[in-house]
């Protein structure tokens, strides 16, 4: 019996910006940053996802082990944040991720505009 591992999820094509093809739609990056800003909304407690909001995480209660999970990441995470205020800390660290996905939101948005305004340029 043979084994064929599973492809790393995580692997980028070394060939995939070697396709001449390639196009850079302003429509396409606005549609991605819409659905993004979904998921955005979600996380802070604007959406219809009732839980998993900063919201929610933000309320200084202790999270303990059980709470985090008892998979080897979820105790890795639970000794990472300690027993001392752990909901704050998971909040904080939270809210940093919820800044950065918002960053992200923002520069396909600006990427998205830049290709607008020089198609524009290009054809004016």
């Amino acid at each position: 019996m043979s084994y064929d591992p599973e492809p790393d999820p995580l692997q980028v094509n070394p060939y995939l910006f070697d396709d001449d093809g390639r196009e850079h739609s302003p429509s396409t990056m606005r549609a991605i940053a819409v659905e993004m800003r979904s998921g955005l909304d979600a996380m802070l407690g604007r959406g219809e996802r009732p839980n998993g909001n900063i919201n929610q995480i933000s309320t200084g209660s202790e999270l303990s082990t059980a709470q985090i999970g008892q998979w080897s990441d979820a105790q890795a995470l639970a000794l990472t944040i300690g027993s001392s205020n752990a909901g704050r800390k998971f909040a904080d660290v939270y809210q940093r991720f919820i800044e950065a996905f918002e960053s992200v939101v923002e520069a396909i948005e600006a990427n998205a505009d830049n290709h607008d305004r020089a198609r524009r340029e290009n054809e004016g």
